[in-house]
């Protein structure tokens, strides 16, 4: 028995625009929303206690460091939110995130040994979750996909399950 392994051409390759990717839910952007709020408004808060105390006007310069990182953080964390997109396939599952390092992961369905659905208290109050894809050799989320209605999640967690059975029947 003789190892084969034939070249592919480049150019019979499937093109990357051909795949179709679902943006996440549109409660998600709300959700990225209120947990930028969360986490903003203490540091805003603090910020103006210099001032209460005292009079200076240069103290009032204090507060403008932390709103300007927190607009230009929370406006790139909305806009990363608005990138991701995830795309079922027959055999994978296809994950776009990253808002200036673009990647987007395909996981073979053939490589999950399990799947779980998640949702933390914010992501209940919006009707969200997330689902985690783990593969063989390790015991750490390979996939986490978060922004998906919970409806939604559930049925891609049920779908990949049954895929999951499929592969080990086969």
């Amino acid at each position: 028995m003789s190892f084969i392994n034939l070249q592919v051409s480049l150019a019979e390759l499937p093109s990357a625009d051909e795949l179709v990717m679902e943006p996440m839910a549109e409660a998600y952007e709300k959700e990225v929303k209120v947990q930028q709020l969360i986490i903003w408004l203490p540091i805003l808060v603090l910020s103006f206690q210099p001032y209460l105390w005292t009079q200076i006007l240069p103290l009032l310069l204090i507060p403008l460091v932390p709103i300007l990182l927190a607009i230009i953080i929370s406006r790139l964390v909305i806009k990363k939110s608005q990138i991701k997109a995830v795309a079922i396939r027959e055999f994978d599952i296809a994950y776009r995130s990253g808002l200036f390092w673009r990647k987007t992961v395909i996981v073979a369905f053939n490589r999950i040994q399990h799947v779980e659905v998640s949702s933390g208290p914010l992501q209940r109050q919006f009707g969200l979750a997330s689902i985690k894809l783990f593969t063989a050799g390790g015991s750490k989320v390979d996939l986490r996909i978060d922004g998906l209605t919970a409806e939604r999640a559930e049925q891609m967690r049920t779908f990949i399950a049954e895929k999951i059975d499929d592969s080990t029947a086969a």
